[in-house]
Protein backbone atom coordinates (compact mmCIF):
# COMPACT_ATOMS: atom_id res chain seq x y z
CA UNK A 1 0.00 0.00 0.00
CA UNK A 2 1.23 3.30 -0.82
CA UNK A 3 0.49 6.01 1.69
CA UNK A 4 0.20 9.93 0.54
CA UNK A 5 0.52 12.26 2.94
CA UNK A 6 -0.13 16.11 2.78
CA UNK A 7 1.20 19.42 5.12
CA UNK A 8 0.71 22.45 3.69
CA UNK A 9 3.64 23.95 5.78
CA UNK A 10 7.18 22.78 6.39
CA UNK A 11 6.40 22.71 10.26
CA UNK A 12 3.69 20.35 9.68
CA UNK A 13 5.94 17.62 7.75
CA UNK A 14 9.55 18.10 9.52
CA UNK A 15 8.84 15.46 11.92
CA UNK A 16 7.66 12.57 9.30
CA UNK A 17 10.29 13.36 7.03
CA UNK A 18 13.03 13.09 10.01
CA UNK A 19 11.52 9.66 10.31
CA UNK A 20 11.66 8.74 6.92
CA UNK A 21 14.14 5.60 5.80
CA UNK A 22 15.24 5.25 2.24
CA UNK A 23 14.21 8.79 1.31
CA UNK A 24 14.22 10.34 -2.17
CA UNK A 25 13.24 13.34 -3.59
CA UNK A 26 11.44 13.83 -6.49
CA UNK A 27 10.25 17.15 -7.93
CA UNK A 28 6.97 17.55 -10.60
CA UNK A 29 6.01 21.07 -11.69
CA UNK A 30 7.60 22.73 -8.48
CA UNK A 31 6.30 20.82 -6.44
CA UNK A 32 8.71 18.55 -4.41
CA UNK A 33 7.85 15.09 -2.77
CA UNK A 34 9.48 13.09 -0.25
CA UNK A 35 9.22 8.89 -0.71
CA UNK A 36 10.34 7.07 1.44
CA UNK A 37 9.16 4.01 4.42
CA UNK A 38 7.88 4.39 7.73
CA UNK A 39 8.56 0.86 8.52
CA UNK A 40 7.80 -1.27 5.63
CA UNK A 41 5.41 1.38 4.86
CA UNK A 42 5.79 3.29 1.30
CA UNK A 43 4.86 6.51 1.84
CA UNK A 44 5.10 10.02 -0.25
CA UNK A 45 5.31 13.38 1.47
CA UNK A 46 4.84 16.36 0.55
CA UNK A 47 4.74 19.89 1.19
CA UNK A 48 1.90 21.68 -0.46
CA UNK A 49 2.37 25.38 0.25
CA UNK A 50 -0.70 27.45 1.67
CA UNK A 51 -4.14 27.61 0.01
CA UNK A 52 -6.96 25.58 -2.05
CA UNK A 53 -5.15 26.07 -5.10
CA UNK A 54 -1.88 24.27 -3.99
CA UNK A 55 -3.73 21.84 -2.22
CA UNK A 56 -5.14 20.51 -5.22
CA UNK A 57 -2.51 20.81 -7.59
CA UNK A 58 -0.52 18.61 -4.92
CA UNK A 59 -3.42 16.22 -4.55
CA UNK A 60 -3.83 15.98 -8.32
CA UNK A 61 0.24 15.76 -8.61
CA UNK A 62 0.22 12.93 -5.83
CA UNK A 63 -2.51 10.72 -7.57
CA UNK A 64 -1.14 10.94 -10.96
CA UNK A 65 2.27 10.76 -10.11
CA UNK A 66 2.89 8.26 -7.58
CA UNK A 67 -0.61 6.21 -7.62
CA UNK A 68 -1.60 6.79 -3.70
CA UNK A 69 -3.90 4.23 -2.05
CA UNK A 70 -4.64 6.56 0.81
CA UNK A 71 -4.41 10.32 1.37
CA UNK A 72 -3.59 11.75 4.57
CA UNK A 73 -3.59 15.15 5.67
CA UNK A 74 -2.08 16.41 8.70
CA UNK A 75 -1.82 20.26 9.79
CA UNK A 76 -2.58 22.94 12.27
CA UNK A 77 -6.18 24.30 12.17
CA UNK A 78 -7.69 27.68 14.06
CA UNK A 79 -10.38 26.10 16.64
CA UNK A 80 -14.08 27.50 16.36
CA UNK A 81 -15.62 25.79 19.39
CA UNK A 82 -15.35 26.83 22.74
CA UNK A 83 -13.88 23.59 24.47
CA UNK A 84 -11.05 23.43 22.01
CA UNK A 85 -7.58 24.17 22.97
CA UNK A 86 -4.38 24.49 21.67
CA UNK A 87 -2.64 21.21 20.98
CA UNK A 88 -6.46 19.16 20.60
CA UNK A 89 -6.82 16.90 17.53
CA UNK A 90 -9.84 16.97 15.01
CA UNK A 91 -10.24 14.75 13.01
CA UNK A 92 -12.97 15.25 10.13
CA UNK A 93 -16.17 13.55 9.77
CA UNK A 94 -16.97 15.59 7.20
CA UNK A 95 -15.54 19.18 5.20
CA UNK A 96 -16.76 22.23 3.29
CA UNK A 97 -15.52 25.09 2.19
CA UNK A 98 -16.53 28.42 4.84
CA UNK A 99 -15.80 31.16 1.72
CA UNK A 100 -18.17 29.55 -1.06
CA UNK A 101 -21.66 31.09 -1.45
CA UNK A 102 -23.48 30.00 -4.36
CA UNK A 103 -26.75 30.14 -3.04
CA UNK A 104 -28.04 31.89 -5.41
CA UNK A 105 -28.53 28.97 -7.72
CA UNK A 106 -30.01 26.49 -5.05
CA UNK A 107 -26.79 25.36 -3.49
CA UNK A 108 -25.96 24.87 -0.17
CA UNK A 109 -23.47 27.31 1.60
CA UNK A 110 -20.20 25.93 1.78
CA UNK A 111 -20.89 24.02 -1.63
CA UNK A 112 -19.68 24.31 -5.22
CA UNK A 113 -21.83 24.17 -8.06
CA UNK A 114 -21.82 20.80 -9.56
CA UNK A 115 -20.19 19.39 -6.24
CA UNK A 116 -21.47 17.52 -3.06
CA UNK A 117 -21.98 19.65 -0.32
CA UNK A 118 -20.05 17.82 2.35
CA UNK A 119 -16.86 15.76 1.46
CA UNK A 120 -16.79 12.35 3.95
CA UNK A 121 -13.32 10.86 4.96
CA UNK A 122 -12.75 7.35 4.80
CA UNK A 123 -14.84 5.94 8.04
CA UNK A 124 -12.41 3.06 8.46
CA UNK A 125 -9.04 5.24 8.72
CA UNK A 126 -10.39 7.63 10.75
CA UNK A 127 -11.78 5.06 13.35
CA UNK A 128 -7.99 3.93 13.10
CA UNK A 129 -6.73 7.18 13.84
CA UNK A 130 -9.20 7.56 16.63
CA UNK A 131 -7.90 4.43 18.11
CA UNK A 132 -4.28 5.78 17.31
CA UNK A 133 -4.99 8.66 19.25
CA UNK A 134 -6.03 6.89 22.71
CA UNK A 135 -2.89 4.65 22.13
CA UNK A 136 -1.55 7.80 22.48
CA UNK A 137 -3.55 8.88 25.73
CA UNK A 138 -5.07 11.52 23.57
CA UNK A 139 -8.84 12.09 22.98
CA UNK A 140 -9.41 13.23 19.74
CA UNK A 141 -12.55 15.37 18.80
CA UNK A 142 -14.55 14.05 15.64
CA UNK A 143 -16.26 16.85 13.47
CA UNK A 144 -16.70 18.82 11.03
CA UNK A 145 -13.64 20.92 9.23
CA UNK A 146 -14.64 24.30 7.03
CA UNK A 147 -11.36 25.72 4.76
CA UNK A 148 -11.36 28.98 2.89
CA UNK A 149 -9.02 30.69 1.77
CA UNK A 150 -8.41 33.22 4.49
CA UNK A 151 -6.64 33.06 7.97
CA UNK A 152 -9.33 33.47 10.47
CA UNK A 153 -8.08 36.28 12.34
CA UNK A 154 -11.20 37.61 14.38
CA UNK A 155 -14.41 37.24 16.46
CA UNK A 156 -16.24 38.30 14.09
CA UNK A 157 -15.09 36.08 11.38
CA UNK A 158 -15.30 33.07 13.86
CA UNK A 159 -19.07 34.25 15.07
CA UNK A 160 -19.96 34.22 10.78
CA UNK A 161 -18.63 30.70 10.47
CA UNK A 162 -20.28 29.62 13.61
CA UNK A 163 -23.59 31.02 12.26
CA UNK A 164 -23.05 29.38 8.66
CA UNK A 165 -21.57 26.51 9.74
CA UNK A 166 -22.86 25.82 13.21
CA UNK A 167 -21.39 22.00 13.31
CA UNK A 168 -17.48 22.68 12.34
CA UNK A 169 -14.86 22.40 15.02
CA UNK A 170 -12.19 24.19 13.18
CA UNK A 171 -11.28 25.64 10.01
CA UNK A 172 -8.18 26.19 8.25
CA UNK A 173 -6.96 26.62 4.22
CA UNK A 174 -6.54 22.92 2.54
CA UNK A 175 -8.26 20.34 3.62
CA UNK A 176 -11.66 21.10 1.49
CA UNK A 177 -9.88 21.17 -1.16
CA UNK A 178 -7.82 17.88 -0.68
CA UNK A 179 -10.58 16.05 -0.04
CA UNK A 180 -12.93 17.81 -2.88
CA UNK A 181 -9.95 16.41 -5.07
CA UNK A 182 -9.77 13.13 -3.45
CA UNK A 183 -13.57 12.39 -4.17
CA UNK A 184 -13.30 13.04 -7.54
CA UNK A 185 -10.17 10.77 -8.31
CA UNK A 186 -11.94 8.29 -6.18
CA UNK A 187 -8.63 7.41 -3.48
CA UNK A 188 -9.72 7.71 0.46
CA UNK A 189 -8.65 10.17 2.33
CA UNK A 190 -8.24 11.16 6.27
CA UNK A 191 -7.89 14.51 7.36
CA UNK A 192 -5.93 14.83 10.69
CA UNK A 193 -5.72 18.41 12.48
CA UNK A 194 -3.74 20.28 15.42
CA UNK A 195 -5.83 22.78 17.44
CA UNK A 196 -2.86 25.87 16.58
CA UNK A 197 -5.15 29.01 17.68
CA UNK A 198 -8.91 30.19 18.74
CA UNK A 199 -9.08 32.27 15.43
CA UNK A 200 -9.84 35.30 17.43
CA UNK A 201 -8.13 38.56 17.13
CA UNK A 202 -4.65 37.07 18.87
CA UNK A 203 -4.94 34.35 16.00
CA UNK A 204 -1.79 35.19 14.38
CA UNK A 205 0.63 35.42 17.73
CA UNK A 206 -0.94 32.32 18.41
CA UNK A 207 -0.41 30.45 15.47
CA UNK A 208 3.40 31.31 15.18
CA UNK A 209 3.82 30.28 18.87
CA UNK A 210 1.92 26.71 18.70
CA UNK A 211 2.61 26.23 14.92
CA UNK A 212 5.32 23.82 15.57
CA UNK A 213 3.63 22.15 18.87
CA UNK A 214 0.75 21.78 16.92
CA UNK A 215 2.05 20.55 13.83
CA UNK A 216 4.25 17.82 15.96
CA UNK A 217 1.44 16.87 17.80
CA UNK A 218 -0.57 15.96 14.78
CA UNK A 219 2.62 14.62 12.29
CA UNK A 220 3.27 11.85 15.65
CA UNK A 221 -0.36 10.83 15.04
CA UNK A 222 -0.15 10.49 11.41
CA UNK A 223 3.42 8.40 11.72
CA UNK A 224 1.42 5.76 14.27
CA UNK A 225 -1.59 5.60 11.94
CA UNK A 226 0.62 4.87 8.59
CA UNK A 227 2.58 2.25 10.77
CA UNK A 228 -0.94 0.14 12.23
CA UNK A 229 -2.89 0.56 8.60
CA UNK A 230 -2.69 -3.29 7.99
Amino acid sequence: MKIGIIGAMEEEIRLIKANLSRLKEITHHQVTFYQGYLENREVILVQSGIGKVNATITTVLLVQQFNVDLIINTGTAGGLHKGLKVGDIVIADSLTYHDVDVTGFGYEKGQMAGMPALYYPDLQYSQLAKGVCRQLEIEPIFGQIVSGDQFVNSHEKVAQIAIDFPKAKACEMESTAIAQTAHVMKVPFVIIRAISDAGDDDAAVSFDEFVVVAGKASAQIVMNLVINIE
